[in-house]
């Protein structure tokens, strides 16, 4: 079992043709198919089906493709750490999150903090369960998420299962977005029953399963939805229209439109801020700085 091998496997996924692999690496097709023949024989499966359109990958093909890309990343990884023409002094790392203002204004502090050297960083934002696969996959050394009360046991089986750890940071009682001129921006507080005529907007898609939701309310419920990929339109959406949203109420000055309040919702909810990371992990300083200044923006946009 080689990297070589791997990258093969990589490539043909990506053209869905051995020979256009082939073609892509500059080697022939014969050496491909024959290192194929031969990682299969040494694993005892069936990697590829051969048909008359093409290469399809079997379910074991499919399972190892997943571990030769993420081989892949830690090799490229390693030698990136290791490179003497890059290692002067580069800070680098990855972090995902799900769509919060904090997290980014603490990214914010964290290049100013920088400021005097170099740095490489990548910012990741995502559904609950692309941060977890990110930091699972070490595509991220860290990943920023909310548990629920209704979630949380879920969330944590599947860290066990992923051995990944969550550590708490805030918890905060569920609120309701909207903008200054929404009908309800009076309430002192907003229960579910009144937001039934506003639309909901959610950045939970349809093929997302409930648990993993970032807000906690079953969307086969509502009756206006719209679906949102991006912090950006959804503060256009809020500050613009009707519309609503769950969360942790947090407002974060300079990072959301000033028109967005957040009111109390009295469904006796809680939201769990935190992180995760592997347990093989260790943070190094700068991560530890960051966390420094993500419960500092946490705590400065928190509701009253």
């Amino acid at each position: 079992m080689t990297l070589q091998q791997f990258r093969y496997l990589v490539e043909i996924a990506k053209h869905n043709s051995i020979s256009k692999a082939a073609a892509a690496l500059y080697v022939t097709q014969p050496s491909i198919s024959k290192a194929i023949r031969d990682l299969e024989a040494e694993l005892g499966i069936t990697i590829l089906d051969r048909t008359n359109k093409g290469v399809v990958f079997t379910k074991e093909g499919t399972e190892l493709l997943f571990y030769a890309k993420m081989l892949l990343e830690q090799m490229e990884s390693v030698i990136h750490h290791f490179d003497k023409e890059k290692k002067t002094g580069l800070t680098k790392f990855s972090i995902s999150s799900q769509h919060y203002g904090f997290a980014i204004e603490a990214v914010v502090n964290l290049m100013d903090y920088f400021n005097e050297r170099k740095y490489e960083l990548a910012i990741c934002e995502g559904k609950s369960t692309e941060v977890i696969d990110d930091v699972y996959t070490s595509k991220s050394i860290l990943g920023i998420l909310t548990l629920t009360n209704l979630n949380k046991q879920y969330f944590e089986r599947h860290f066990t299962s992923k051995s990944l750890i969550f550590t708490p940071l805030a918890t905060l009682k569920q609120h309701v977005f909207l903008r200054k001129e929404h009908p309800l921006a009076h309430e002192q507080s907003i229960t579910i029953a009144k937001l039934r005529d506003y639309p909901y907007l959610s950045y939970q898609q349809d093929d997302t399963l409930l648990h993993f939701a970032e807000e906690s309310l079953n969307v086969n419920n509502i009756e206006k939805l719209v679906y949102v990929t991006d912090r950006g339109t959804m503060n256009n959406l809020l500050s613009n229209t009707n519309g609503y949203n769950l969360g942790t109420g947090c407002i974060v000055n300079n990072y959301m439109n000033p028109n967005i309040i957040s009111i109390p919702l009295e469904e006796n909810q809680l939201i769990q801020v935190g992180f995760v990371k592997r347990k093989d992990v260790f943070l190094p300083e700068e991560l530890l700085i960051y966390l420094d200044f993500l419960k500092t923006a946490l705590e400065n946009s928190k509701p009253n």
